[in-house]
């Protein structure tokens, strides 16, 4: 299916905006298939396999089809885990807003975390806000001051959403456009949302595990017993003159970093 370009692509992406266009499409069937696959190697009863697979491969193949553009950049948000590609003018957030075909005109964004609540600063402004009058009380605001690599953006960038629906047995449909966070997390659309075009199949699917390598057998085998194997390296720190006297023993291994994972500020 042939989809025209909108105006306001081009103003936000110059003359990349077909090429990012056909990329996107590109991508969201990228991320569709590799969901599906790690589904089916886990034979699973239940659809976690693919939902963490598709969560993750929705920022991972639009940087994949995107960073080498011209002026295209990687933008790290704060304690997420992912990248978002900036090009041109263009921030491009995707995110799944059904499992089911349904009108995106009326669509929710999934959670209204900070990261998000960071990334519509780069939207236009809702027309209704609401406030402690409309309620009755006055509820807290989650803060929308960019943090990290959104701090970095330059003036004028333009947040462009990708929505898709899609569930563990196809893509159904994805859209582009700009849009205002409204109440309750609806979107209210500055511009019409436009269909993207899905390539039928994957182009470019990348490298993957076709075949199981080889297994050792017979003399390959032969010296692979852990107690035939050479000995392991240990690592030895010495006394200190101090710790002599207080029959502190000496260390065998070294002490493990600290993790420093956090969570997400966005959800699967």
């Amino acid at each position: 299916m042939s989809v025209s370009l909108p105006p306001w692509a081009t103003d936000v992406f110059g003359k990349q905006a077909p090429i990012v266009q056909t990329s996107l499409g590109q991508a969201l069937r990228k991320m569709q298939a590799n969901a599906q696959a790690a589904h089916e190697q886990t034979d699973s009863n239940t659809n976690h396999t693919y939902g963490m697979a598709r969560w993750q491969n929705q920022f991972e193949r639009p940087r994949d089809e995107l960073k080498d553009l011209p002026g295209a950049t990687a933008v790290k948000p704060f304690r997420f885990s992912f990248e978002l590609m900036l090009v041109g003018r263009g921030l491009i957030y995707p995110f799944r807003y059904s499992e089911t075909i349904a009108d995106v005109r009326t669509t929710r964004i999934p959670k209204e975390s900070r990261l998000i609540r960071e990334l519509f600063t780069f939207a236009p402004a809702p027309k209704h806000v609401q406030g402690a009058f409309d309620l009755g009380v006055e509820a807290p605001a989650l803060p929308s001051e960019p943090r990290g690599g959104l701090t970095r953006l330059p003036q004028g960038t333009q947040l462009i959403l990708v929505p898709f629906a899609c569930n563990a047995s196809e893509l159904l449909a994805a859209y582009w456009g700009i849009a205002a966070l409204g109440e309750n997390r609806h979107l209210e659309w500055a511009t019409d949302p436009v269909a993207l075009t899905l390539p039928p199949a994957v182009i470019s699917y990348g490298t993957r595990l076709t075949s199981i390598p080889e297994q050792a057998t017979g003399e390959t085998r032969k010296h692979t017993g852990f107690a035939e194997g050479s000995e392991p390296t240990l690592t030895l720190s010495s006394r200190t003159p101090s710790e002599q006297p207080r029959d502190i023993p000496p260390l065998t291994e070294t002490e493990p970093d600290e993790d420093q994972t956090s969570e997400d500020d966005a959800t699967h």
